[in-house]
């Protein structure tokens, strides 16, 4: 046989597993998970430092201390361990330990007492088809004092694969396609975040060791738990104590289909029949988890609330940025970015009414020293769904680990729970990714599109509003001429906004939901028959948890209204608002909205408005449970909403509260699109859809042409087309050149971009905030056929810019078309009406000539047939 032919057929036998056996020293394993009974097990050391020492002679392996323990997991690929066995020489004469095996619950091996200065005990063990070991150092039973234990010269041999050490602790886990969180049931039966981050095998869950975060922390002080930081919960028992130490007892998780799962974990007080039920629910292709917690009691009478989270979630590393979202009436939505330092930052909202039209309940954190990119890093992104008052809490610790709390806000809101009932918090909606930023928001805007709002997946039509040209002036004669040059300028449906109801004789009574004759005299019916003959759909504005002083229940119904009867009213914009915390009130809410769309049919969209926050906040209803106001109330907001879409499934509706007060997944469960900003200012767009594109997907962004700013059409209409395309104006006094620049891009959008910009993915290329303008593109998220890019030049700038586009497909020849202009000559897109493949956008780019403030292109992007 030649040296060829026996070398060939050795690379045979190895590829084939012969030679694939190796030997895996048990100090290679992560023994951090080896229990001790004192001090810290040691890799090629003893327990004290020393080198491991057996009768004079020096070796390489484990020190430990009995009483000791460690579970290596070997997926029935190991075939023996082998081992010298005893008490270091370091140790006293009082050492004596008992070494001892056990292979799938099956003791294989035990050692006589050993003592410093024996002879070391040999160790070979038949590990064939095991699947998972421990390895013990177990006291004598004369005491643990100086049991140095020795696993000298350890060694698994393994047909393949590694062994891996692993916490012997019953561990859940709850994955997504990409990242995952498990948790940990302690000896003492303390619930354990063990680890939360990218998806992994078994070994990635303990490489840091054994963890000791609570997952639903609680003030306390033990011999396995020690904590003082930011408590997930407080409650005053029915003794008056206040003292909560929540053990686990046990967990379920159900298939709900082939993409979402739900885990709940129950914990009891071992001292009180008092429980929380951690509910888990991933949607793994989406590469999210909604958490939320459950509160309820068995106690003699009722228990105090004091807080209970929705979720506490611990992240480990260097550092930490902080992404928020801040701002006003106006402003909403800006991007601040800090490093976060030692201590606790509190971003929350008093309001009662509003989640967010000042600080959001959303978030973004960064784990490391880098600041946040699109593109890289690890980042948690949450967003509470919840419309009243919320905090997040973020709480760094010295020692590096960093929590954040979520849920309702507890300001003000201890809940008296009687026995049997459920205190259930909001949902904390969150994602991970070591993909950065970009990514973060691609998969909210997944899990959004799919789950998170009302008929996600169903395109959203063109709205032409007369709020901006009329105000509340919605009379007849004011309103009909505007309905046919909205359908000539191309949009599907005319939004009749504030002002159109009232009394008989008065006009705007809010809590009189019938069309007031001083504007309609013959009520919707004309504006309606008007608009249909136009052929444009229809829709009307109302304000349900709203009513002025005229309004006859304010007369009828005085306990419906939240107004503290010891102080003087404050009534922002006249108007009180309604107690919905009140069934009764829930009703009258429900049962006028729908009196509305029965009285006139032909309404086929709704915007719901919200302009007051709590500012007598008093419910009569409540009596002396005023505390709990604020949970009920919004409790009650959602009983309607609910209850007003169920009854109309084919009713679209936009959600807006003075702006984007209500921008929160808690309300779009229930509408289509929310009114981002009543700032409509194209320039001040770029920067509030900038904002809002990190946590909701362009299909939520009610996005209006309007004056405001006298910026040019061309500018305004490439901004509001990177949302849900809609205008403010008086059609009739719109100049020839706006009306040509509107129907172009209405056209345009309507035949090509949308599409792509509702249902797309998201990649925020050149941020307005580093830079002198703004780059985003949308992209096909199915089969990366088509994408759209927008530029908006928000300051002067010297050059232009080239732009590498991402997400494409690299393997596709695209056609690049700048849309929305007066000639192919004006195009901003030097690349304009080329072919080029997705490799080359996404490696070379496009050269995008935009220089001048204002400057702007809206540019398609479709694959070549």
């Amino acid at each position: 046989m030649t040296k060829r032919l026996i070398l060939s057929l050795l690379l045979v036998l190895m590829a084939g597993g012969i030679y694939a056996q190796q030997k895996v020293a048990l100090s290679d394993l992560n023994i951090r998970l080896m229990t001790t009974g004192y001090g810290r097990a040691k890799a090629n050391q003893s327990i004290d430092g020393n080198p491991i020492t057996l009768q004079g002679n020096v070796y390489k392996g484990v020190g430990t201390h009995a009483d000791s323990k460690i579970t290596i997991s070997l997926d029935k690929r190991a075939k023996r361990f082998t081992s010298l066995v005893g008490v270091d020489d370091e140790a006293t004469t009082a050492g004596s330990v008992i070494f001892r095996i056990v292979a799938d619950e099956k003791e294989v091996y035990k050692s006589p007492v050993k003592r410093k200065g024996q002879k070391p005990e040999k160790v070979d063990v038949d590990l064939k088809g095991v699947d998972k070991v421990i390895l013990e150092a177990l006291s004598a039973g004369d005491g643990v004092s100086n049991d140095h234990a020795d696993w000298a010269e350890a060694y698994f041999e393994m047909t393949e694969g590694k062994p891996v050490a692993i916490m012997d602790a019953n561990i859940i886990n709850m994955a997504t396609n990409d990242f995952m969180l498990t948790l940990m049931i302690d000896n003492e039966d303390n619930l354990i975040q063990q680890y939360f981050g990218k998806k992994g095998e078994i070994d990635i869950i303990f490489d840091g060791g054994a963890r000791s975060d609570q997952a639903y922390p609680t003030i306390q002080s033990g011999k396995q738990i020690v904590y003082w930081g930011e408590p997930a919960l407080h409650a005053v028992h029915a003794d008056g104590h206040t003292s909560t130490m929540m053990k686990y007892v046990s967990h379920e998780t159900k298939r709900i289909d082939e993409n979402v799962s739900e885990t709940c974990i129950r914990l009891k007080d071992p001292v009180y029949p008092f429980y929380t039920d951690i509910y888990y629910k991933t949607y793994a292709v989406q590469n999210v988890i909604e958490q939320w917690t459950e509160v309820y009691h068995q106690e003699t009478s009722p228990v105090i609330v004091k807080q209970a989270s929705s979720s506490a979630l611990t992240l480990r590393s260097s550092d930490y940025w902080l992404t928020q979202f801040t701002g006003d009436w106006m402003n909403e939505f800006n991007v601040d970015e800090s490093q976060l330092t030692v201590g606790s930052k509190v971003i929350e909202n008093r309001w009662g009414i509003t989640s967010s039209n000042g600080r959001q309940p959303h978030f973004m954190i960064t784990l490391g020293n880098e600041k946040p990119s699109e593109t890289n890093g690890e980042v948690l992104a949450g967003t509470l769904a919840w419309s009243g008052n919320y905090q997040l809490k973020i709480e760094r610790l010295p020692q590096g680990q960093l929590t954040v709390v979520s849920g309702m806000n507890p300001w003000s809101s201890d809940y008296t729970l009687p026995a049997g009932k459920k205190y259930i918090t909001p949902s904390l909606i969150y994602t991970y990714t070591s993909e950065g930023k970009g990514q973060a928001s691609r998969n909210l805007h997944r899990w959004a599109l799919e789950y998170g709002i009302r008929d996600g997946q169903e395109p959203l039509r063109t709205i032409f509003n007369n709020w901006e040209a009329t105000g509340m002036n919605t009379a007849d004669n004011v309103i009909i001429p505007f309905l046919k040059p909205a359908k000539d300028l191309g949009f599907e449906l005319f939004l009749l906004d504030d002002g159109w109801f009232g009394l008989p004789d008065k006009a705007r009574v809010l809590g009189e939901w019938n069309a007031t004759p001083k504007m309609h005299p013959n009520g919707m019916r004309m504006i309606i028959e008007a608009a249909g003959k136009a052929g444009i759909d229809f829709g009307l504005w109302v304000e349900m948890e709203m009513v002025n002083p005229e309004a006859r229940l304010v007369k009828e119904h005085p306990e419906w209204l939240l107004l503290d009867p010891q102080r003087p009213p404050h009534l922002q914009r006249g108007q009180y608002v309604l107690d919905l915390s009140n069934p009764a009130v829930q009703e009258f809410c429900i049962q006028a909205f729908h009196k509305i769309l029965v009285d006139n049919p032909g309404i086929s969209f709704v915007k719901w408005d919200c302009n007051t926050p709590f500012h007598n906040p008093y419910s009569h209803y409540l009596g002396r449970n005023q505390q709990h106001l604020w949970y009920e109330y919004t409790l009650g907001l959602y009983k309607v909403f609910s209850e007003c879409a169920r009854l109309n499934p084919d009713l679209q509706m936009m959600v807006c509260s003075g702006g984007g007060g209500r921008c929160d997944y808690g309300s779009m469960r229930f509408f289509h699109e929310f009114w981002t900003s009543d700032n409509t200012n194209p320039m001040s767009r770029v920067f509030i859809q900038w904002g809002a594109s990190h946590i909701f997907p362009a299909k939520t962004h009610g996005a209006h042409v309007t004056h405001m700013g006298h910026q040019s059409f061309k500018f305004a209409f490439d901004v509001a087309m990177s949302g849900c395309l809609g205008m403010d104006a008086d059609p009739t006094k719109m100049t020839e050149e706006e009306k040509k620049i509107t129907k172009r891009a209405v056209e345009v959008y309507k035949e090509k971009l949308r599409p792509v910009v509702q249902f797309g993915d998201l990649y925020r290329l050149v941020s307005p905030y580093e830079t002198s303008r703004s780059v985003v593109s949308y992209v096909e998220a199915k089969d990366k056929k088509q994408s759209v890019v927008f530029i908006y030049q928000v300051k002067d700038d010297l050059n232009g810019i080239n732009v590498k586009l991402q997400g494409l497909d690299s393997q596709k020849t695209y056609t690049i078309e700048e849309v929305n202009i007066d000639s192919p000559d004006s195009a901003i897109c030097r690349e304009n009406g080329n072919a080029m493949s997705g490799k080359e956008l996404m490696e070379k780019g496009l050269y995008l000539n935009a220089k001048k403030r204002f400057d702007s292109a809206s540019i398609f992007i479709s694959q070549v047939k």
